[in-house]
């Protein structure tokens, strides 16, 4: 739970999503995860049992001296024990973590680093493990089992289907993207391509690639913003529905 009440009030989606790329855009800040190809990636954690409300604490861009112990550090916004986060970069004390609500709405920001307790590292997944729809605020990821040891992915997003004035301007941008590709353990990437599925790091820049980054119960995406129309992005963090 996360938010100004245990209502969860106050909880919103900024252009966090912007930030899920560079966790760390400036030394004391803390935007998001990090990028998902490089280092060891994010890992999840649970806000420990002690206090019943662990606020969010600002970064340096915020306030001069943040984060840090100063109770002005302190953001309006919090977890509670038993919480999950998702884990990104450090600085002394202190952890950068990622909330997901419950309808898919994000938090990011600094946490005590000794108010959360590491996962550790999930076992390699199963291609189970990846199959099914997932989905994510105006985003949706259906991945199949295809060829032997590869996945099929499909996925189509939307910016701005959540305004209804925009909806009513028909001022709403769309985006798709689709391959075919085997995982390396934890992570799935691809390029489309004119003639159809590429690695990740060929094509060119016009063209849509995409990585996700399996970290049950959730399914981490990472596109280069040439996936579809204006602000339309599949960058976000989605959950698995029901079979």
């Amino acid at each position: 739970m996360l938010g100004r009440n245990r209502r969860g009030a106050g909880l919103i989606v900024l252009a966090w999503l912007a930030g899920l790329g560079p966790g760390l855009a400036a030394e004391g800040d803390c935007f998001g995860y990090g990028e998902l190809g490089t280092g060891p990636g994010p890992a999840l954690g649970t806000v420990k049992a002690g206090e019943a409300r662990v606020p969010f604490v600002q970064g340096a861009s915020a306030r001069k001296g943040c984060p840090g112990p100063d109770p002005a550090c302190r953001e309006k916004a919090f977890v509670v024990p038993g919480n999950t986060v998702i884990l990104g970069g450090t600085t002394p004390g202190f952890v950068c973590a990622t909330y997901v609500g419950q309808k898919g709405a994000v938090r990011s920001g600094w946490l005590p680093e000794g108010a959360v307790a590491r996962a550790p590292a999930p076992p390699a997944p199963s291609l189970s493990d990846w199959t099914g729809t997932w989905t994510a605020p105006e985003a949706t990821l259906v991945i199949r089992p295809a060829k032997a040891g590869a996945l099929s992915v499909k996925g189509d997003a939307s910016y701005g289907t959540l305004d209804p004035d925009r909806v009513r301007r028909g001022a709403v941008n769309m985006g798709s993207v689709e391959g075919t590709t085997a995982p390396t353990g934890p992570t799935l990437a691809f390029t489309m391509g004119d003639k159809g599925t590429m690695p990740f790091a060929a094509g060119e820049r016009t063209d849509c690639s995409l990585r996700l980054r399996l970290l049950p119960p959730f399914l981490l995406a990472e596109d280069n913003n040439a996936c579809g129309g204006m602000n339309v992005s599949f960058t976000n963090v989605y959950r698995r529905g029901k079979p």
